[in-house]
């Protein structure tokens, strides 16, 4: 016999460990055991909940192919979800609030494991258990749910390299080392442990001078040197010498910025022939121009550590890529930029100044779910849509709205000119669609929601392939102006259930998509 705790909600209960059979044929059920025990655990830990009888599967396994009666929850939500798995099923909202982890049931039903998706945050976590669990004979577990306390410790703070990159070949005039800590002090050893640079106190990314004066000779060929965080050292951040100098600037990829301008915004893909640090200055075009005192005179400006490890012998490639954006321009204004560079030798880098006009004001409208694993029936490509919504303030005319995947291939929505402009009002929401779509697999949709029938049977010509390829919501012209995207590379979510972006991150700004509801939200809110 031993005493086993279930919590603040059931407090603890005396159970016989004599075996499968030991339990009484005509008590109700119970929980035997909960492993880990309540306490410290590695954010990487699974669950499993043991009961004293075979369990009805049905209210311990939904639909979703997840448990909402044995369920993992964050500090913050605990209270909320303990509420939420008392009663009936949860709502999307509810779903929301649980931390996600696959269910595996036990072959007798006397057991079940939940699996984190991913690790656990540093932090309070809870396993809760629902009142509402029966047994075989329609029995319900004794009690009144039961609550379990986990802490995950939050990892040891470290330092990372930024440039030279841990693994990777450094010149031997290497004057300056990028790295990356949360506090501490940060220090450069050689081979025997002694400091090379530093210390200097860490502030997030921080800067270690290895010498003062060029040319820096501070390396030696084929040694190693290693980060260390207030004296320690990180085996696992390390880097050689090569065998050579370096003695010229970053070279910038084609002699200039490939930008694409949008009406408030402008993105500029560089690619650079070694790691630096670049800058990017933008300026009206009425103000002259663009140099390194503009600042002054109400220059933006943004910076990008480029991390990457080219060899620092022989030929060179432009393996150094970076995408920098500056934002809060106006519509429809002649702007000019540059860019420049500093490596880590001391070599400086500036580019040509690059004349752009942004485009008149753009709709401003996001792709907010995607449906592309349809619940049944077959056949399921017929269930598939893209929702678009439109965040105002003014009416969206989607009459220009295409798709572009990664094929290069721009797709109206909407397969023919209709008779009248189609708008979408503030607040509106669109389903894009193929011309196979069944819209009676979802009679949930408001019958206001504008549906955009393309050319094709199934979106982007193939279908949404379970939504592993990204593709961008355009308006079509000369150039395409891109108004959102969708990145792809989905969370492991339910069979069924869609992907929905958040909608608090504006338009052109990276979001994150999460798992929906089985069957999805076509046409209203998550």
């Amino acid at each position: 016999m031993k005493w086993i705790c279930l919590g603040a909600l059931l407090g603890c209960a005396q159970v016989s460990q004599t075996g499968a059979g030991a339990a009484d044929a005509g008590a109700a059920p119970h929980l035997e055991s909960v492993e880990p025990q309540p306490g410290s655990i590695p954010g990487s830990a699974k669950f499993t909940v043991r009961f004293s009888a075979q369990m009805d599967e049905g209210p311990l396994l939904a639909g979703s192919g997840r448990s909402e009666t044995v369920v993992l929850a964050g500090e913050a939500d605990v209270e909320r979800v303990a509420a939420a798995i008392a009663h009936s099923t949860l709502s999307a909202h509810e779903r929301q609030l649980l931390i996600p982890a696959a269910a595996d049931i036990a072959a007798d039903v006397r057991s079940i494991q939940l699996t984190p998706d991913r690790p656990l945050p540093a932090g309070a976590s809870y396993l809760l258990v629902s009142p509402r669990l029966k047994d075989a004979q329609g029995r319900h577990l004794i009690g009144n749910g039961a609550r379990f306390a986990y802490q995950v410790a939050a990892p040891p703070a470290r330092a990372t390299l930024i440039s030279p990159l841990a693994g990777a070949e450094a010149p031997l005039n290497l004057a300056y080392l990028r790295a990356s800590a949360p506090a501490g002090k940060l220090t450069l050893l050689d081979e025997k442990g002694a400091i090379l640079a530093g210390p200097v106190e860490a502030q997030g990314e921080t800067e270690l001078a290895l010498c003062q004066q060029a040319p820096c000779t501070s390396l030696q060929a084929g040694k190693k040197y290693q980060l260390a965080l207030d004296g320690v050292g990180d085996d696992a951040q390390v880097f050689s010498a090569a065998a050579c100098s370096r003695d010229a600037p970053p070279v910038l990829q084609g002699g200039a910025a490939v930008i694409a301008a949008r009406d408030t915004s402008v993105v500029a893909q560089i690619a650079l022939d070694w790691p630096a640090r670049a800058e990017l200055l933008v300026a009206e075009a009425r103000n002259g121009s663009v140099d390194d005192g503009c600042l002054a005179s109400g220059c933006a400006s943004t910076q990008a550590d480029l991390s990457c490890a080219p060899p620092p012998c022989g030929p060179q490639s432009f393996v150094c890529v970076a995408s920098l954006r500056i934002g809060g321009l106006k519509p429809a204004a002649d702007y000019l930029l540059r860019v420049a560079a500093r490596d880590d030798v001391g070599f400086t880098l500036r580019g040509p100044e690059q004349k752009f006009s942004t485009v008149a004001s753009l709709p401003r409208v996001i792709l907010s779910e995607v449906m592309a694993t349809p619940p049944g029936p077959t056949p399921r490509s017929a269930g598939e849509y893209v929702e678009i919504l439109n965040l105002g303030p003014g009416a969206a005319l989607v009459d220009g709205f295409a798709f572009s995947a990664e094929d290069g291939i721009v797709r109206p929505l909407l397969a023919s000119p209709p008779p009248l402009p189609v708008q979408l009002q503030p607040g509106g929401r669109a389903l894009a669609v193929g011309e196979s779509f069944d819209s009676a697999r979802y009679p949930s949709i408001p019958p206001s929601t504008p549906i955009l029938r393309g050319s094709t049977r199934r979106l982007l010509g193939r279908g949404l392939h379970n939504g592993a390829a990204p593709f961008r919501l355009v308006l079509q012209g000369a150039v395409p102006i891109e108004l959102s995207g969708y990145p792809g590379a989905p969370p492991s979510c339910p069979d069924g259930a869609s992907l929905q972006r958040d909608e608090s991150a504006p338009p052109g700004a990276e979001a994150r998509w999460s798992c929906g509801p089985v069957g999805g939200t076509p046409g209203t809110g998550p």
